[in-house]
């Protein structure tokens, strides 16, 4: 258990004397192949994501807000009964 603790302290020390220049320090190789690997993973994700987004089916009489209908009658007939009743007098 002792060894352990004076690597700890031999590393400590070590460090604290290490000076690094902060003009020449660069992320290098490895950091442009890692930022250029997850740029081309996103690239494929995106693409996936726009495929899998024009496959969804398009509704357009659904109005953002408005649940469909239980009964599977489309919105905009539902809007027009609904309007419909509205108006019609009461007796």
């Amino acid at each position: 258990m002792s060894g352990m603790n004076t690597l700890l302290t031999s590393a400590t020390v070590l460090a604290s004397d290490f000076e690094l220049d902060s003009d020449t320090v660069t992320p290098g190789v490895l950091g442009f192949l890692v930022v250029f690997a997850i740029g081309v993973g996103l690239y494929f994700l995106m693409r996936s994501l726009m495929g899998k987004l024009r496959a969804l089916p398009k509704d357009d009489d659904f109005s953002a807000g408005a649940g469909a209908p239980a009964d599977g009658a489309s919105a905009a007939q539902a809007s027009e009964d609904a309007s419909s009743e509205d108006t019609a007098p009461r007796t």
